[in-house]
């Protein structure tokens, strides 16, 4: 099999960045899945999407991936909703922390505030905020449905030609003289001008094949989702000092996150201790949660880097060779962004944001890291 393009990864990365390239001009691609499209995080994802982070990478590059939600929602039919997310502070350190956070996400047009008690009162009505000091409120945030997300783009890519083989293992990378030939999979070889690896925490084997080192490691991550209920809450709340969060869906399902200790790259496997603490910490807000049915508890990863930022753009060591991983939790709300980026890497341009070129897996080998804290779950 010969492609123009092969894309290693049916999340919604790999999804939205094969339908850029068709609208550039690139109509051979291939896209290759281990398993089934959306099976690695993003059906396991919380489905947010903001822009209050403590990063000028971060912040930009999801600035712009929130102007291209609208468009890509109404395009693909994907759900998607303004609803903002709201950071609930309990504790004097972080209240102080968090003022100097949104000065600098002011800064960067971000138009987070702090509150107290009564708005976020205001905010969601049926929460009690009497162990609340303060909140941030991030107004621009929002939510989108991650099964439409990847569903409605594959079919589209269907209709438009563009090959989807599921089931299908990439083994190893085909490189020759430093300059990329394809790709070789339990199905055969696939040669390709151009290869994205967008495999999540598994990029790092796939580029380990070739001798290059991505410093992603997988840690697990918890979560679990209860019946579905009319509109109770609007937006996606954060407990900054218990790190965890709940969310209703746009079907109506509460999802909730909550961390607990992991070590990295072990086996994701169901704990009892994430159920305690997530139980104990949402139903004190939310007392009638304790009335609530749970339907689903499921284990993920996190991709992690050591500075919580994806490594994103070309491989300089290798021709034709791009890498979109090491997200940190944070993939499915930056796709579009990072879609409209690679597909320009990978026409000859460079990315309508420039700070996207400094997510280069070179930062890590000069030593030029970016730190990011405002991860959590």
């Amino acid at each position: 099999m010969k492609a123009e393009v092969v894309v290693v990864g049916a999340g919604v990365t790999g999804v939205l960045t094969s339908a850029a390239l068709f609208e550039k001009g690139i109509h051979n691609i291939v896209v290759v899945e281990k398993n089934y499209p959306g099976s690695g995080g993003s059906f396991r994802c919380a489905t947010g999407i903001r822009a209050s982070f403590t990063s000028r990478e971060h912040i930009e590059v999801m600035k712009r991936a929130i102007e291209l939600w609208p468009v890509i929602s109404a395009k693909y039919g994907i759900k998607y909703s303004r609803d903002g997310y709201l950071w609930i502070l309990t504790r004097e350190r972080d209240v102080e922390f968090f003022k100097k956070v949104v000065e600098f996400q002011n800064s960067r047009g971000v138009p987070t505030r702090m509150i107290g008690p009564s708005q976020v009162q205001e905010l969601v009505p049926t929460m009690r905020t009497d162990k609340i000091i303060a909140a941030v409120h991030d107004p621009m945030a929002g939510k989108a449905s991650c099964f439409e997300a990847v569903l409605n783009l594959l079919a589209v890519l269907r209709k438009q030609g563009i090959t989807i083989l599921s089931n299908t293992q990439a083994n190893k990378l085909i490189v020759e003289n430093n300059v990329i030939k394809g790709v070789l999979t339990n199905k055969g070889i696939i040669h390709a001008d151009q290869v994205l690896v967008a495999a999540g925490g598994e990029s790092r084997d796939l580029l380990k094949t070739i001798g290059i080192d991505l410093p992603i490691r997988n840690l697990p991550k918890h979560v679990m989702v209860s019946e579905t209920f009319k509109p109770l809450i609007k937006p996606l709340i954060i407990n900054w000092s218990t790190s965890s969060y709940i969310l209703q869906l746009l079907h109506g399902n509460f999802y909730i996150g909550a961390d607990i200790p992991e070590e990295y790259d072990v086996e994701a496997s169901n704990r009892l201790e994430f159920l305690r603490k997530a139980a104990r910490v949402w139903s004190t807000y939310f007392p009638w949660l304790r009335e609530v049915y749970i339907l689903r508890y499921w284990t993920g990863y996190y991709d992690m880097t050591p500075d919580h930022h994806p490594i994103i753009g070309p491989i300089k060591e290798v021709e034709g060779l791009y890498v979109a991983a090491g997200f940190s939790g944070h993939g499915f709300m930056m796709a579009p962004a990072v879609a409209e980026a690679l597909a320009e890497y990978m026409t000859g341009g460079k990315p309508v944001v420039r700070e996207f070129e400094n997510l280069n897996y070179e930062r890590f080998t000069k030593g030029e890291v970016i730190k990011e804290i405002a991860v959590f779950g």
